[in-house]
């Protein structure tokens, strides 16, 4: 019994188990990131079909209606404005061209901390970033549009070249001023990750 003692307490076995764990640790550790970074998918937003993330709007809100009353139910019926707002974001923000330009179509909350000059040439933004391809080829799925907050799904692919897979981003939109200077803001940018369904 003293021998198994004086085995288990020696620093040498303790430096191998040490030793032990932390090889298991980094395999698992490997193992992860290499299943959620997956590989190219093969395919674009363009031929895919985004699902709606069951995102639920305010509980407090009203469903926004267009100026004929018209509740909006799908990301066409947005105002163009909107949808402009959207297009100068994705553009300037997430692809970096033109950084400066999303300064006016983000909300102040979003850019916290920055000055103008700062947000138009700061290396990292809290935003982030996906080299899309083409912005005509952008998915859009509407979650809901009220009052107080509009949320989209939004599908990105990469230059094919790249081989990055696609990416479905939530974006969200909250009102910015009241009457007639109110505008719509992005407020929200987040890729959303779906776990694969398992196949038998």
């Amino acid at each position: 019994m003293n021998t198994i003692q004086t085995a288990f307490s020696s620093a040498r076995f303790n430096r191998l188990m040490l030793l032990l764990g932390v090889i298991v640790l980094a395999a698992g550790a490997l193992a992860l990131v290499v299943k959620l970074a997956g590989g190219s998918s093969g395919t674009t937003p363009a031929d895919t079909t985004l699902t709606p993330s069951r995102a639920k709007p305010p509980p407090s809100s009203k469903p926004l209606s267009n100026g004929e009353g018209v509740r909006i139910r799908t990301f066409s019926q947005l105002d163009p404005k909107v949808r402009s707002t959207i297009r100068t974001f994705l553009g300037a923000a997430v692809a970096r061209h033109g950084q400066a330009r999303s300064w006016d179509v983000v909300t102040p909350d979003l850019r916290a901390g920055y000055t103008r000059r700062q947000w138009s040439t700061a290396d990292a933004l809290p935003i982030v970033p996906f080299p899309i391809d083409s912005l005509d080829n952008v998915s859009y799925y509407l979650d809901y549009a009220t009052n107080q907050e509009i949320m989209l799904d939004v599908g990105v692919a990469a230059k094919p070249e790249m081989k990055l897979r696609s990416v479905t981003f939530m974006l969200a939109l909250a009102p910015v001023g009241s009457g007639a200077h109110k505008r719509w803001l992005v407020d929200y940018w987040m890729p959303r990750w779906t776990p694969p369904i398992p196949v038998n």
